[in-house]
């Protein structure tokens, strides 16, 4: 069988060349009209090993990133691109998962982490990260927060987990326990707080400080959005 990549080339060929079609043709739409042509199964998505979550007797909370249920998204895996298939992030082992859509198969796929070069799902983009030289565990999934001229921000979601003892059993606890990448001058450092970040860029340290102050309220209820918004700051601020 031909690669995905050539195959693309003659559907891409075959479709722009009708011009109803073409007015409103994107890349995402042509990938996923191959798949639906070849069918996903018949691809390399599902290269990957069996996932079974062994932790489902929880509080309420969930290991993966924001909810427990697979949505819509994409991903570059082995050198191939997928739209509009099912996801999940597990974060508690950092392994992006997919599944079939046929609505019959309960088999949840463990993509292998070498081959996933960048996934997006709930319009969040993310990238597998293996050059950071910092000797990090898991399996250097970030998100892509903000990519600057001369500053980069990544956040690494990931969740911990505490048992409890009932009579019914183990139930289990998942918590946020996130923190960044701040990539500068192709160097990587980890952030856990503004203290960490004064550290990697010592001559910004009075701007992180006047900044932190202004918006502390938002680094309290939302320490993602605060991070973003402050390297974004000192990345334009030069």
């Amino acid at each position: 069988m031909k690669s995905k990549k050539t195959l693309l080339t003659l559907l891409s060929a075959f479709i722009l060349g009708i011009s109803a079609f073409s007015q409103t043709s994107s890349k995402d739409k042509i990938y996923e009209t191959f798949d639906n042509i070849v069918g996903v199964e018949n691809t390399g998505l599902f290269n990957g090993t069996e996932f079974t979550d062994l932790f489902l007797n929880t509080d309420g909370t969930y290991r993966y990133f924001n909810g427990f249920d697979y949505v819509r998204g994409s991903v570059t895996y082995n050198g191939e691109y997928y739209v509009n298939v099912l996801l999940k992030y597990d974060l508690l082992e950092d392994n992006l998962l997919t599944r079939s859509d046929d609505n019959l198969s309960l088999f949840n796929v463990k993509f292998i982490p070498e081959f996933v070069e960048s996934f997006s799902m709930y319009n969040r983009n993310f990238v597998r990260l293996s050059d950071t030289n910092l000797g990090l565990a898991r399996n250097g999934f970030y998100e892509a927060a903000y990519l600057g001229n001369d500053l980069q921000l990544y956040i690494k979601h990931s969740k911990r987990k505490k048992d409890r003892a009932l009579n019914s059993g183990i139930q289990y606890k998942f918590s946020e326990d996130n923190f960044y990448l701040l990539k500068n001058k192709n160097a990587y450092s980890v952030i856990r707080s503004t203290k960490d970040l004064r550290k990697a860029l010592p001559e910004r340290a009075d701007e992180i400080k006047d900044f932190y102050k202004s918006y502390k309220a938002l680094y309290k209820s939302n320490p993602d959005s605060f991070m973003t918004k402050l390297v974004k700051y000192l990345d334009g601020s030069k």
